[in-house]
């Protein structure tokens, strides 16, 4: 009782954020040396390999849609652990094959685990937020132990991979997984996050009443949008210094920057931003977001050194803890009680799509101001974008959208 007391978290909370560092330690273990484990302890060859990650991504990015309104009808808490089960043992049963089509479908089986339970710790975090009015803070932990792991994930995997039991990667990869479920059962929430009186959700018209929510199709917009603008610092950017950069060795530590700032300092900002931009100032959490987006756009563009690119990642840094809670806390307060699934897994094909748009259109805008010789009009091109988007922010931030089930007049 007195851990919890210092967290200042629910023990639903602490429960779900314990899983997310521990599911995530093994899944970005995983994602980082998955093409090297596929060619190098699997005898693939690349081009196999690249169908068979591809079609995993494709697997885990869209299998939430798929999966949303049916389990809307499940405690997301249980979801969680299945999806947990699920994953740990299709990923250890991947070392047991060796075809690429029976490992294929493993991951597959994976991937659908993976997207039941971050849709399920989505949910679940909104459920006990929407309770006590803390989404945002509870929202902010999670990505604080989300990025946690993104650190330490990548030298467990390379350290999985260059051991003596390389052969068992994914069996270790998916103990993880398996572990975070025994936690969810020494920790359950100590109480049901389901309504008790809940309509049976269907598939098709639950995803219609999200999609006429006039509310949330602004948070779309704006998710997508930023998830545009997000995506730049884990591509283009790594493409710029590897490419055009006299100092590509940096790239890991201006990287890793990022993470370490989010652990640092995601609960701080996430507690001011839930003092000091609540209620009637919700709104400026996304514009200063975008503007800090804008403003480290316009600094590499200035400033080309190795000093201004760490001052690049730390301001990026700050806009994406102040993006990604706001945008959760957004839609844990825009969503129907019964639909808190859906609607998370509606926001999840928006965050696909402004990720696959922003990654094709940097390279694009990369290679075309290479041309030219004014890479720096690349970050220039990327700074006019978020002012749009401000301006666009700002411009529908004037009409208000009434929420008629929870009585409350929101603003985007």
């Amino acid at each position: 009782m007195r851990v919890l007391k210092q967290l200042k978290v629910p023990r639903p909370v602490l429960s779900i954020c314990l899983n997310t560092l521990v599911t995530h330690l093994g899944f970005y273990a995983m994602t980082a040396v998955l093409t090297v484990y596929l060619t190098q302890v699997k005898g693939m060859p690349l081009s196999v390999t690249a169908v068979v990650t591809m079609i995993f991504t494709v697997s885990y990015r869209s299998a939430r849609f798929l999966t949303g309104p049916l389990l809307d009808n499940i405690d997301p808490f249980k979801c969680m652990w299945a999806g947990c089960f699920l994953t740990g043992v299709s990923l250890a049963m991947a070392d047991f094959w060796q075809s690429p089509v029976l490992i294929t479908i493993q991951l597959v089986i994976a991937g659908i685990g993976y997207s039941v339970r971050g849709l399920s710790s989505k949910a679940s975090l909104s459920f006990v937020g929407s309770k006590d009015g803390h989404s945002l803070f509870y929202f902010a932990n999670s990505n604080m132990y989300t990025n946690g792991a993104a650190i330490a994930g990548p030298l467990i995997g390379s350290l999985l991979l260059t051991g003596s039991l390389k052969s068992f990667t994914l069996s270790f990869v998916g103990g993880f997984y398996i572990l975070g479920a025994i936690l969810l059962s020494i920790f359950p929430p100590g109480c049901s996050l389901q309504g008790r009186e809940r309509k049976p959700v269907s598939f098709w018209k639950g995803y219609q009443t999200v999609l006429l929510d006039k509310s949330f199709r602004k948070v779309l917009l704006f998710n997508m949008i930023g998830c545009f603008f997000f995506t730049q610092l884990f591509n283009s950017f790594p493409y710029l210094i590897g490419t055009y950069s006299d100092a590509p060795e940096k790239l890991g530590s201006l990287l890793m920057l990022n993470g370490i700032l989010v652990v640092l300092f995601q609960i701080p900002i996430g507690r001011w931003m839930n003092t000091f931009l609540s209620g009637k100032r919700e709104g400026y959490r996304l514009l200063l977001a975008f503007l800090l987006f804008g403003t480290s756009f316009s600094l590499n563009a200035i400033v080309d050194s190795i000093g201004g690119y760490y001052v690049f990642v730390a301001l990026f840094t700050i806009a994406e803890m102040l993006f990604i809670p706001a945008i959760d806390a957004f839609v844990s307060n825009a969503a129907h009680p019964d639909l808190r699934i859906t609607y998370f897994s509606v926001i999840g094909l928006s965050t696909a799509l402004g990720e696959g748009i922003g990654v094709y259109t940097g390279l694009q805008l990369i290679h075309m101001w290479s041309l030219y010789g004014k890479l720096s009009y690349f970050w220039l091109s990327l700074a006019l974008l978020s002012g749009l988007s401000l301006v666009l922010y700002v411009t529908l931030n004037r009409s208000p959208v009434h929420n008629k089930e929870e009585g409350k007049l929101w603003r985007y």
